[in-house]
């Protein structure tokens, strides 16, 4: 595996695309005050094939759009977003997917990450297996920089609305009559699920218009504060230098206050910060361990957790997670259960398993939302909550043998390699 990334990323380093921080397209146009939100500002083809170094990827044609979206000030941006289109592909069904980019960077940005297989760009080359079980479905995919020119992770808000203006954009793009009959699912996988299910909360009153159908979401993150108290002094513990440092992308407040609880770290994409932060304690020793204590601090990370806010989703939410996640806790799940379940017209249902660790809970939980969203496009009802519990989420009744195989055996293959993590994370 290490030869093998190592060949691939000699070849790109021969010819790659420009990286976003000097490439134009990603630099709103001269009329951005003037459009509206979801306008297709401006359009490419995709400058280099999107490549994984996982799977082959049915993909007809691929396009880069610029759109018209806000962030949480309702300051003008321009996001780009990137549609896949399969061979005979059915237009009136769009699948949005929340990459899980998880970095404060913005070459980290999918856009990009998805033409450049290296390690910098592991997250969206191991997200880009997901999106070929999509694409091999018929469904077309877009896929938003939903953390915005600005790479605004974990912003709640923002990434909803980036995600809403891109589908706004993509139906416009792909059918220039604005069909109306277009359905749409929203589908994540860690703060992937996140931004999804932020989308479907502010959905009714930001964009009423989209007709979306349901919002398939693995193993999301209620609480930020409690997932950073999960991942510290573990292998992912940079994830914690990300969510700060994407929070003071957006809030000069929280920059400020930040920087009296330690240096500001560096910028980079998921796996080389972990890499960086391998198993360190973070939380009282990059950082001080009053960080999470202090007011400011606290209070801009609680407006992005989904547990404090009372709105909930307006669409089905099918949500996948493992018992024993060492990333994000279950007992916040049960919590987000309660909230939402408390409330008239919630449609949710849980699918516990007992995958070992967020990886394998990835490639098992998704063939089961696959086959959700199928139902979805029917209109088949729901109605409630319902929570159930597996041994594995490849149980889950309807799904098709080629799917169930295809994430086993991709499964197989992302384990088999894990030897290469072992070599470069230390």
């Amino acid at each position: 595996m290490f030869v093998f990334l190592a060949l691939i990323t000699l070849t790109t380093c021969l010819q790659i695309p420009l990286n976003p921080t000097i490439d134009d397209f990603y630099n709103p146009p001269k009329d951005l005050e003037t459009s509206q939100l979801g306008d297709v500002l401006k359009w490419r083809k995709m400058p280099f094939p999107v490549t994984s170094m996982f799977v082959n990827l049915p993909i007809s044609n691929a396009w880069q759009i610029s759109v018209r979206s806000q962030d949480t000030l309702n300051n003008s941006l321009a996001i780009v977003a990137t549609i896949l289109e399969p061979p005979n592909g059915d237009k009136n069904k769009l699948i949005s997917h929340q990459a899980f980019e998880n970095s404060p960077l913005l070459s980290c940005s999918p856009s990009y990450s998805m033409q450049v297989p290296s390690f910098e760009t592991f997250q969206i080359q191991a997200d880009l297996i997901f999106i070929s079980g999509l694409l091999s479905q018929g469904w077309y995919v877009v896929v938003p920089d939903y953390e915005g020119p600005n790479s605004v992770f974990p912003v709640g808000r923002q990434s909803a609305y980036s995600v809403l203006d891109s589908i706004r954009g993509t139906i416009k793009f792909l059918n220039s009559t604005g069909n109306s009959t277009v359905k749409t699912a929203l589908l994540g996988y860690s703060y992937g699920a996140v931004a999804s299910l932020w989308a479907s909360i502010v959905q009714p009153n930001y964009a009423p218009e989209l007709e979306l159908v349901g919002a398939a979401v693995g193993c999301t993150i209620p609480n930020i504060t409690a997932f950073i108290e999960k991942v510290d002094e573990g292998p992912y513990s940079g994830l914690i230098v990300n969510i700060f440092n994407g929070l003071a992308n957006e809030y000069r407040h929280f920059r400020d206050r930040l920087i009296h609880f330690g240096a500001l770290q560096p910028l980079g994409c998921l796996f080389p910060i972990c890499r960086k932060f391998f198993f360190q304690k973070m939380i009282g020793g990059v950082y001080d361990a009053q960080v999470l204590t202090d007011e400011t601090i606290k209070e801009t990370i609680e407006i992005n957790n989904l547990l404090s806010t009372r709105a909930v989703p307006q669409i089905p939410v099918f949500l996948f997670h493992s018992k024993f996640n060492e990333m994000s806790p279950f007992l916040e799940i049960l919590k987000l259960e309660k909230l939402w379940c408390s409330q008239l017209g919630v449609n949710l249902e849980i699918v516990e398993d007992m995958s070992y660790n967020h990886m394998v809970e990835a490639f098992s939980g998704m063939p089961a939302a696959i086959t959700w969203i199928e139902k979805r496009w029917n209109n088949s009802t729901l109605g409630g909550c319902k929570h159930v519990h597996r041994l594995s989420n490849f149980e889950y009744p309807g799904i098709a043998p080629f799917l169930s195989q295809y994430f086993r055996s991709s499964l197989q293959m992302v384990l088999n390699n894990n030897r290469y993590f072992n070599n470069t994370t230390r």
